[in-house]
Order: C-alpha cells, then structure tokens, then sequence
C-alpha cells in the first residue's frame, strides 16, 4: 500500500497521462545539472511539461490512461514531456534543444501522439515537420492555385476576345 504522498503522486501523474495529448519518454543519463535546467526552461517556454519521474510510481499511475501501452518502457533514467494543447510539441521542442548546442539532449525511448505509440524515428520525423501554420498556408495555396490558374486562363480568352474585335473594328474602317 502507497503511503499517502506517493498516492499523490501517483494520482497527479494519472491525471497528467490522462489528460496529455501527447507524450515522450526519454532517457536523461549523461546529461549536466546545468543542461538540465537549461532544458527545463526550454520546455517551458514551448508550453511543454517537463519531469523526471519515478518509474515505479509512473507504471502504477499510467493504468487506465491512453498512455498504458508505455508502462514497460519505464525503465532507467526516465523523464516525461507532455503537451496538453500542441500534439508535435514535445519533439519539436526536443529537436530544438538538440540543435542548440547542448553537450547531450535526452534520448527518446517511445512516445503516444494523439493515441497512436510512436517510435523514436517517428518522433523525429514529427519533429521535422513545418509547423501548423506553414501547413496551413502550403495547403491554403494548394487550393487556391487552380482558381488563379482559372482566372488567368479566362483573362487571357477576354484579351484575344478584344483584340480580335478591334482587328475586325480596323479592317471595316480600311475596308
């Protein structure tokens, strides 16, 4: 039986798993007490929660939650990211890490996005990807294009419309 404060724990973290809509495990070893803070304000600021995490308080708290499939990957040196808004966030935010010159970022070992597990090499294709607001405008311009293309094509058709008038207006004005 938990003691009452790993209860609490263990039902914070329930509530966490819960309600996440996505979620990294990743593998924290070698890395400094100073790149660790370093990497905690880099997660907040990016709206993503960071914690390092008891594993066996983890798997008690992950049962009933749409993160279960992940409760054999708490192993080791572990922590947690979660977005509660943002799906590709974590990763994001994890491969921006790494890219800013850290000595060592965290190691993903399995992730859930929007309910779906994920595999390392999936989370840094997600990562990898334009953000929602680029996708958005690349596919605002995917639609938009045939009817630029329409209006184009028919611009052109009034065009020769005219010109022809005008040549048929000047040959009866010679003829």
């Amino acid at each position: 039986m938990p003691t009452p404060a790993k209860q609490q724990a263990i039902d914070e973290l329930n509530d966490v798993f819960t309600r996440a809509k996505s979620a990294l495990l990743a593998h924290y070893h070698g890395i400094s007490a100073k790149d660790m803070t370093a990497l905690r304000t880099h997660m907040r600021e990016r709206a993503v929660d960071f914690r390092v995490i008891k594993n066996t308080l983890a798997r008690k708290a992950v049962k009933n939650t749409p993160l279960e499939v992940l409760e054999n990957d708490f192993k080791g040196p572990v922590s947690l990211l979660v977005s509660f808004d943002d799906a590709v966030a974590p990763a994001k935010a994890l491969s921006d890490y790494a890219k800013s010159g850290v000595e060592k970022s965290p190691d993903v070992v399995a992730g859930i996005v929007e309910g779906k597990q994920v595999s390392p090499a999936e989370v840094k294709a997600l990562a990898d990807l334009p953000s929602k607001e680029v996708l958005l405008s690349q596919l605002l311009s995917v639609m938009n294009g045939p009817t630029t293309n329409f209006v184009g094509v028919f611009s052109a058709l009034l065009r020769k419309l005219v010109g022809t008038l005008d040549a048929i207006k000047d040959k009866k004005a010679q003829g």
